[in-house]
């Protein structure tokens, strides 16, 4: 009677067994993923170099790449940042969720007649249109060919000169040798900073902190120079890295156009306002006191 038993029990098992060696032999295998959507355009956004932008009844906005620095040269000359122009270069990566053939009839349901905005990457145009009523897409057309991007993407009213200027206060082509305020003078000789005069308890720390937050300064804002008088004035004297073992020694000055309730600074070579926090004026115009090294 147990021999039946066990026979019984070891014919289970191999019931048991077989039907799940079907049942694996026979489920389906990883479907294949259907490759990604192409890209908007078959440009690569490292590989472009020359930016154009025009907007219905705004000057026209030019960008240029020049030894890896951007460069906006209309409607007027300035430093760009680069992150800035990327954010809107990275633009021929996307994937569109959705393209089609952009239809012979006129284009105005799409808001691409006229376009919002022309934005020309090297040679390639970009139209851009409204925004769909659901889904937070945007159309754009390039080529013969309508597509649906996300809407952060671009925005066509944030497309100005000033959306484009680099924060930065000084290039990082300029290594100071020296700052003249208008109660302080800060100079560099044998590789040491000193200040004049002398401030009580000023630490050799406090003193680099005071240089290296003018060489790192960076703005809140900045803008267009709107005629405010000048109230003191800082003068800059540098050179330029990475030229010869005894470079030329230049000069930059700028403009305090105020104090408070915050600190603006003007570049006259620019044309530019730089807009700080009434507490990165306070290290930019002094230095604070800390006890002095030995």
């Amino acid at each position: 009677m147990s021999l039946t038993r066990q026979g019984l029990a070891n014919g289970a098992l191999v019931v048991v067994a077989g039907v799940l060696a079907w049942v694996l032999w026979s489920r389906p295998g990883p479907r294949p993923q259907a490759p990604p959507a192409p890209r908007l355009a078959p440009v690569k956004s490292a590989a472009i170099t020359a930016i154009t932008i025009t907007r219905p009844g705004r000057p026209t906005i030019g960008l240029r790449q020049t030894a890896g620095h951007w460069q906006l040269v209309q409607p007027f000359k300035a430093r760009a940042a680069r992150f800035r122009v990327e954010a809107l270069t990275d633009i021929v990566d996307v994937r569109p969720h959705d393209r089609f053939a952009a239809p012979s009839r006129p284009l105005g349901a799409f808001g691409l007649a006229p376009p919002q905005a022309i934005v020309t990457l090297n040679h390639r145009r970009i139209l851009i249109g409204r925004r769909r009523p659901f889904g937070d897409l945007r159309y754009v057309l390039i080529g013969h060919t309508i597509a649906l991007v996300p809407a952060e993407i671009i925005h066509p009213r944030r497309l100005t000169s000033d959306s484009f200027l680099s924060t930065r206060l000084l290039g990082d082509h300029i290594h100071p040798v020296s700052f003249s305020l208008p109660h302080l003078t800060v100079t560099r000789h044998d590789g040491i900073w000193h200040a004049t005069p002398s401030p009580a308890q000023v630490s050799n720390d406090r003193i680099n902190g005071f240089v290296d937050a003018w060489r790192y300064a960076r703005a809140l804002s900045v803008t267009r120079y709107h005629g405010a008088a000048v109230t003191g004035r800082v003068v800059i004297h540098y050179h330029e890295r990475g030229t010869s073992k005894t470079p030329a020694r230049h000069t930059l000055v700028i403009d305090i156009l105020a104090t408070h309730p915050e600190l603006v600074l003007l570049r006259p070579d620019q044309g530019l306002e730089y807009h700080f926090p009434q507490e990165i004026g306070e290290r930019l115009l002094a230095i604070r006191p800390g006890a002095r090294t030995s």
